[in-house]
């Protein structure tokens, strides 16, 4: 018999192995496709081997029976392994996007079953002769040699069965693979026929592996596919290994900022090379520690804890790195970065949850304009906290601890308590109250602002339809600009005002004169088309910046809110509430209701009105109060 086809084999496989492990990932932290993927090289590996073997001892003279027909039983066995494996493979990797679990069981199911029976049938060989006998020494095919192509043909088809029943979550690279891999099956059947003496199974094998490597592995995930660092995927699987083991660890974040310049600069193809230079020359600056490219330009290093001085030394050597730049083309580039430091506590408990930390004092040192940061207590802690509020802003209604308070706004002509301000409350479990300026802004941040827009609303319109004594009343509702801007805001708004009877008069939209003017055309546009169904407009923080009056004229507002900035505003020391009497002189000018906020005392509401405004809101006249309250003080202070 001709065994160079195991040679090949072997030869791909090594080759193969050589291309899989170029990279410091460890076997434990791979996909489980990839350990697959393994097992597929080993095994064939093993056939190639055990043929060889097999061979060797047929050309001795005086080998016992027994030896060559344990030699042979194995080469059956590890033949059918093999093709197991690679199918196995082609099952996962064809309902990898697939949640239906039924098909894989099925899969498990058909190849254990043409497993078993064939072996059963290899091992009843052993007394039977039907694969293989020895007849004088010299190797005999049995009646039924050609099984193991028939066994292989059945996993062929039951792979070609689960493809077809899951194509249309298969991806494209699964198709070509099929399409290379399943004719490599009948061309060795016919090959093996017309030239019995030449042996390809191990050959065959290998070829498939080559096949699905490079249909699948070659950019396995785990790996970088430009830097070839460990991957993101890698990352977190390593530090939960860290975590896990209570082994003392340090992170080391590194994010190179503006890497749009240096592509602008040099393009695109030396940002590539500075990209793969730079992730090059940082695998190597320690050694015992773990490189990743998470991913765009931030890279993360994973290495051991053991003093304080050493830590120190560590990261003034990153800091030199990234401060000397990377020469690259000729070029010694310098980019921007943020160099964010983090060292166990032994308190963590997810990855997860430590590498937003790291991101979030990262981001807080690119606020301040710093180059370097310490994930310090403080800075874990205040995370903690922003985690735990984000979770209580992923539902808000009454039962979480949200509330609705109002604080009346004083209309000075008749000292009546004619409109009013919605404001959203959070409590905690035990009572305290957590205070807006924390939770508000992260609202902003995260996109639950939206869903407080609508809860306010909806709690507004429930106590003016609930209770009498604010019949005579107006709220305003804080609504984020890019909210109002939002496709179907209009009809939402105006659906929930109409459910509660409102009138839409009663109810106004609050907003910024920033947010207003970087959308105006569309601001117009809904505004007018919300003016025109009834519903009136503030306009919030007005003097704190630049005050487009020519805006002002052209869109349909009817109540402007002088910023509490004006109110305090002093000279030389003393109160000055000259800017206060010019802007409610023109605004009147312009047939707009001025409300000036922040009154803390009568003596500031007696100048307020001595200098024109209509309305005063602050604490002076009225805090915000909650629902109970204020329908209490409205029996007190009933409107005409």
């Amino acid at each position: 018999m001709i065994f160079i086809g195991d040679y090949f084999a072997l030869g791909l496989v090594i080759t193969l192995c050589l291309f899989f492990f170029d990279t410091k990932i460890s076997f434990r932290y791979m996909s489980s496709a990839s350990k697959l993927f393994i097992l597929c090289l080993i095994t064939t590996a093993l056939t190639a081997v055990i043929d060889l073997v097999t061979a060797r001892l047929l050309e001795l003279e005086n080998i016992a029976l027994w030896k060559n027909m344990l030699a042979n039983t194995f080469y059956f066995i590890f033949g059918i392994i093999t093709t197991s494996c690679i199918a196995l493979y082609l099952f996962t990797k064809i309902l990898e996007h697939t949640y239906e679990r039924k098909c894989m069981r099925n899969a498990i199911i058909g190849l254990t079953a043409i497993f078993v029976i064939y072996s059963t049938i290899v091992l009843l060989n052993l007394k039977t002769g039907w694969l293989f006998y020895f007849e004088n020494g010299i190797y005999r095919r049995g009646p039924l040699n050609a099984l193991g192509y028939i066994a292989t043909l059945a996993q062929a088809v039951l792979v070609c069965i689960c493809y077809f029943r899951n194509r249309k979550n298969a991806s494209q690279p699964m198709r070509r693979a099929l399409l290379l891999a399943l004719p490599l099956i009948p061309v060795c059947i016919i090959f093996h026929r017309i030239n019995p003496d030449i042996m390809l199974n191990a050959f065959i094998m290998a070829v498939a592996d080559t096949v699905l490597f490079l249909t699948f592995q070659g950019q396995r995930q785990g790996v970088h596919s430009l830097t070839k660092l460990n991957d993101r995927h890698s990352f977190f699987f390593e530090l939960d290994h860290w975590i896990t083991q209570k082994e003392p660890f340090q992170v080391f974040l590194i994010n190179i900022k503006n890497f749009s310049a240096i592509n602008q600069k040099y393009g695109h193809v030396l940002g590539d090379e500075y990209l793969y230079q730079f992730a090059f020359a940082l695998d190597r600056l320690f050694s015992g520690c773990l490189s990743f490219h998470m991913n765009g330009t931030v890279f993360a290093l994973i290495m051991r804890y053991t003093y304080q001085s050493t830590s120190e030394e560590q990261s003034g050597i990153l800091l030199d790195f990234l401060e000397n730049g990377i020469e690259c083309n000729t070029h010694q580039i310098k980019p921007d970065y943020i160099l964010t430091h983090y060292i166990s506590t032994g308190k963590e408990t997810s990855a997860t949850e430590l590498y937003e930390t790291i991101e979030y004092a990262g981001t807080k040192a690119y606020g301040l304009k710093h180059t370097y940061t310490r994930c310090t207590e403080e800075i874990t802690e205040e995370f903690a906290r922003r985690r735990y509020l984000k979770e209580r802003l992923a539902t808000i209604d009454r039962a979480h601890g949200y509330e609705v308070w109002l604080q009346p706004i004083q209309c000075l002509a008749d000292s009546s308590f004619c409109s009013m301000e919605a404001l959203i409350r959070l409590y905690e479990p035990d009572g305290t109250m957590i205070s807006p300026a924390e939770f508000i802004p992260l609202a902003e941040q995260t996109g639950y602002v939206n869903s407080v827009t609508w809860f306010v609303l909806e709690e507004v319109c429930r106590m003016l339809k609930t209770y009498p004594e604010l019949a005579n009343t107006s709220v305003s509702v804080n609504v984020p600009m890019a909210q109002l801007l939002e496709k179907g805001f209009t009809p939402r708004f105006t659906s929930i005002v109409d459910q509660a009877g409102i009138d839409h008069r009663r109810i106004c939209i609050e907003f910024t004169e920033r947010a207003m003017l970087d959308n105006f055309d569309q601001t117009k546009s809904i505004m007018e088309q919300l003016a025109a169904n009834g519903f009136r407009f503030y306009l919030d923080d007005f003097g704190t910046g630049y005050s487009n009056f020519n805006c002002l004229l052209q869109l349909p507002f009817q109540i402007i809110k002088l910023d509490r900035c004006l109110v305090k505003y002093t000279n030389h020391g003393q109160p000055d509430y000259t800017m206060v009497h010019r802007l409610t002189n023109i605004l009147h000018d312009m047939d707009l209701t001025v409300i000036a906020e922040g009154a803390e005392t009568m003596e500031e509401v007696l100048i307020l009105k001595e200098q024109g405004v209509d309305r005063v809101q602050g604490f002076a006249l009225a805090r915000p109060m909650s629902e109970d309250r204020l329908v209490a003080f409205y029996k007190d202070n009933p409107v005409e």
